[in-house]
């Protein structure tokens, strides 16, 4: 599959092209609750240009940035429950939440008052 890889930080004034498209090997599914997600769309924003500037610490290079993503799921762990293979989802980032009100309860991170 490919990827676009950030190798190091960089300035985005002097490396107008700071990501690398590169291709990688597809991630393989554990035996958990994990899914693999076919990305169909990865938004960008602030968050990734602060990464590429170094604002924002990344603890290893390179790394694939992204965490705004919609797609299809195309494996899955053997106790994987909630998504079936073909099931369309989205993945959004979520820094905190406590994971105890009732919005966090029901899969609604981004309506928690801790968010």
């Amino acid at each position: 599959m490919k990827a676009a890889i950030l190798e190091q930080t960089t300035s985005l004034k002097k490396n107008k092209k700071p990501l690398k498209i590169t291709e990688v090997a597809e991630p393989a599914v554990g035996d958990g609750d994990d899914v693999l997600v076919k990305v169909s769309v990865c938004g960008v924003c602030h968050t990734e240009l602060d990464e590429i500037e170094g604002r924002i610490f990344l603890p290893s290079f390179p790394v694939i940035l992204g965490h705004q993503v919609v797609g299809v799921v195309a494996g899955q762990g053997r106790r994987a429950r909630k998504f079936a293979i073909g099931d369309r989802v989205g993945i959004g980032w979520i820094n905190r939440s406590c994971g105890q009100c009732p919005f966090c309860l029901s899969g609604n991170e981004n309506l928690c008052a801790g968010f």
